[in-house]
């Protein structure tokens, strides 16, 4: 942890005011909006066709953005009523017994993955002569194994390794290793993870203190690292699909459709859906609500997908509102207003509610025991894009966190002395 606090700059104190549960999602919903509006090569950025913007779809979407807003905020205010829990405190469990154990549960997931997806999928020749390393995610769904969504903690003990390296300014063999894992798991599940360890380290940063150590300078060369790292796994896991789709060879211009088609994809799917709703009776029921408070591992078999789609099920809205089949997280409202129909609303409130009551109040941890929170952000982050509170991952993730604190907490216990 940081001795000492930093003096607030400009960006400590924009980065305090963005990374709260009621604000955190609506940078990259903005941004999503303008690529949307943006034009795009035909077919790349996910549609062909752009919805038109009426006062029904506006009104609902802006309905539905507020309802998160507000209820996040009576939630983060709750959280700071709750009396705080003595393992929160300063000291009261060992950072390095805690780093080492969420390493440990890391490298389970991400080399018992590996392993997986190479015994059941294509050689890594092949792979690389394609360039279409994305099938090995689809090889290591073949036979899965609840033990490999441990990978995701990859993105924990990476984030903690970027807070360390770039913040406190240090780096040991452990953070060399957890920048290894994290690039391993990013190659062979998702680039996200790369950005969730973002987001986990800056969120570290800010709840120390530390965002003001670093300045102008090494802020974009860290932009340009992760750009770098970005576009890099762009032209490994789907350069063939672009080159024999689209014909496009260059790996920056690849890297740029992919953030079009991610962030302005989901903005087409719900200015569309808020259409449908507001033009169309009603769907969905209440008793899918099962879908949106339980973790996927424990939805029934008849509501899990057939693609591995992480819980996403086939999108219901493809003859209505032109969208690639191919696209599986095209907002949460999508999803949530197709299963539940207007029901989504206070279900919806509920959770923003809960969440950010969770997520603040471990937020105030002044140990690392605060990733708890930074998952929780991670989750409103994520909610222009896809309902991430019932992902099997999110559970795993704060599961894991739990169980390095546990250990941390023995490690530090003090030793009865007797009397």
């Amino acid at each position: 942890m940081s001795p000492e606090s930093t003096p607030a700059n400009g960006i400590s104190q924009l980065a305090t005011v963005i990374w709260q549960p009621c604000l955190v999602f609506v940078p990259l919903l903005l941004i999503g909006v303008v690529l949307w509006l943006c034009p795009s090569m035909e077919g790349a950025s996910g549609y062909l066709i752009r919805e038109e913007v009426s006062f029904g779809n506006l009104g609902i979407l802006t309905a539905w953005y507020s309802c998160i807003m507000v209820c996040a905020v009576f939630g983060q205010k709750l959280a700071l009523s709750i009396p705080r829990l003595n393992v929160m405190a300063k000291g009261s469990i060992d950072t390095d017994t805690f780093y080492v154990a969420l390493t440990v549960l890391a490298m389970l997931g991400v080399v018992g993955a590996w392993m997986a997806a190479l015994r059941a999928g294509p050689s890594l020749i092949e792979l690389a002569k394609t360039q279409q390393f994305n099938l090995l995610k689809d090889a290591l769904y073949e036979n899965y194994n609840h033990l490999y969504s441990l990978r995701y903690t990859s993105s924990l003990v990476g984030g903690y390794a970027i807070y360390r390296i770039v913040f406190l300014k240090t780096m040991s063999r452990l953070d060399v290793l957890n920048i290894v894992l994290l690039l391993a798991a990013a190659a062979i599940s998702a680039r996200i993870l790369i950005v969730q360890a973002v987001l986990f380290s800056g969120g570290l940063a800010v709840r120390f203190n530390d965002i003001g150590r670093i300045g102008t300078r090494t802020i974009v060369v860290a932009g340009m690292v992760l750009a770098v790292l970005i576009v890099a796994l762009t032209w490994v896991r789907s350069a063939g699909s672009y080159r024999d789709h689209f014909g496009i060879r260059n790996p920056v211009v690849m890297t740029f459709l992919e953030v079009q088609r991610y962030l302005g994809a989901p903005v087409q799917a719900s200015v569309g859906v808020a259409r449908i709703a507001a033009d169309q009776p009603a769907r969905g029921s209440i008793s899918n609500v099962i879908k949106y408070v339980t973790p996927t591992f424990m939805h029934p078999e008849s509501m899990k997908p057939e693609d591995h789609s992480g819980g996403v099920a086939a999108q219901w809205y493809l003859h209505d509102v032109d969208i690639s089949e191919t696209l599986t997280t095209n907002s949460a409202f999508v999803d949530m207003y197709g299963d539940l129909g207007f029901w989504a609303f206070p279900v919806m409130a509920w959770s923003s509610f809960l969440m950010a009551t969770i997520g603040s109040y471990f937020w105030r941890s002044d140990n690392l025991l605060c990733l708890i929170g930074c998952i929780v952000l991670y989750g409103f982050f994520e909610l222009w894009r896809t309902y991430y509170f019932s992902a099997g991952s999110f559970t795993f993730l704060i599961m894991a966190v739990l169980v390095a604190a546990g250990a941390a907490s023995l490690a530090t216990a003090k030793p009865q002395v007797a009397s």
